[in-house]
């Protein structure tokens, strides 16, 4: 876009900047006047820099510094602008199971979108879709409109969740709903009440992208603690060894979220995770017949266990062949494809197929 560039060629005659934040420091540099700036984030916390590049003007740059702190101004550069982050993620599950021409002229609620990553990544991939943001946080959604009204973003809008068990006002229904690193959010009692909330906005036919959420029983925790086997123990044990042993790094992530003495704190930050039936079980209220999980459609993926294998590295690919395989059969038996992460789509049936299941 001309004002982006215009933006760019702006910042650069006023570089270098140093930008003091609440946790750190923000160098910003660029190269060239057409290229991306350089931000070199230096938590207060950490003896290292984190480096990130941007198309971000300054301007912006420094808004959202001021607002966010260093250490999350990282981490939001980086999920609206590494290609592999928040959108590869998002394309690779939802061409995996619908074409692109079956998001045309539809709508799509981005529940927990947070500063509007996700929502932005889905906008640009589908500009023919009516996408609607929604946080529960005021100041997220504030940042979320600001980078928008930057990108010059048409087909997306952002609203505030008056509570946590509610949604806006004459939000409508959708045709599509996304829940991208949110669900492992969500304390165990809002699950039961969100998940159905937002059910209950889908339209008959509707789907359900879950993704970036860690599986409850994986042997590694590897969201919250960097801890092996903690999914495995009662609660009370799982909190004392989040506290004495979990591992963190203070430049990326918040340690007080380890220490809290408070176990919510721990469950908040998204220590236990979920399974797909446990998210089916949420959404429906136990009533499973009104849900099916669909296998993808992708010419690379016969099935979810197919599709799991086309996303991991070349590395051990005998290993993770035989892995896959026994994906495919828990997936059949169980419904469940037991990774590190669960990556789901949920259709919610209409009235006579669910009616046919049962």
């Amino acid at each position: 876009m001309a004002n982006e560039s215009d933006a760019l060629k702006l910042a650069v005659s006023q570089l270098p900047a140093r930008i003091e934040t609440k946790d750190g420091v923000v160098c910003v540099s660029a190269d060239s006047a057409d290229g991306p700036l350089t931000l070199e984030i230096r938590p207060s916390e950490s003896s290292s820099s984190i480096i990130r590049q941007t198309t971000f003007p300054l301007e912006l740059i420094e808004s959202l510094a001021g607002e966010l702190g260093c250490v999350r101004l990282s981490d939001l550069v980086h999920r609206y602008q590494n290609p592999k982050s928040v959108s590869g993620v998002l394309k690779a599950q939802m061409l995996s199971y619908f074409r692109p021409e079956e998001f045309q002229g539809k709508r799509l609620l981005d529940f927990g979108c947070g500063s509007g990553a996700s929502t932005w990544s889905m906008a640009q991939l589908f500009p023919d879709t009516e996408i609607v943001g929604v946080d529960l946080v005021p100041a997220r959604i504030e940042v979320a409109k600001k980078i928008a009204a930057f990108q010059g973003i048409k087909n997306a809008r952002f609203l505030c969740s008056p509570s946590g068990d509610r949604l806006p006002e004459q939000i409508g229904h959708f045709d599509f709903v996304m829940l991208s690193a949110v669900y492992e959010h969500l304390l165990p009692r809002e699950r039961t009440v969100v998940m159905p909330l937002l059910w209950s906005v889908m339209k008959e036919g509707a789907a359900i992208f879950i993704n970036q959420t860690p599986y409850r029983y994986f042997p590694f925790e590897h969201h919250s603690t960097g801890l092996w086997f903690i999914n495995f123990v009662p609660d009370g044990m799982a909190h004392w060894m989040a506290r004495k042993f979990a591992k963190y790094d203070p430049s990326t992530h918040d340690p007080e979220i380890n220490r809290s003495p408070n176990w919510e704190t721990h469950l908040r930050g998204g220590l236990r995770g979920g399974t797909e039936l446990s998210m089916v079980r949420d959404l429906t209220s136990g009533k499973k017949s009104e849900a099916r999980i669909l296998q993808p459609r992708a010419d690379c993926a016969r099935d979810r266990a197919d599709y799991w294998l086309v996303r991991t590295g070349p590395r051990h690919r005998p290993l993770k062949k035989a892995i896959a395989q026994l994906y495919r059969v828990t997936d059949k038996l169980l419904g469940s494809v037991p990774s590190m992460n669960v990556d789901v789509v949920i259709r919610k049936e209409t009235g006579a197929q669910a009616r046919a299941a049962a």
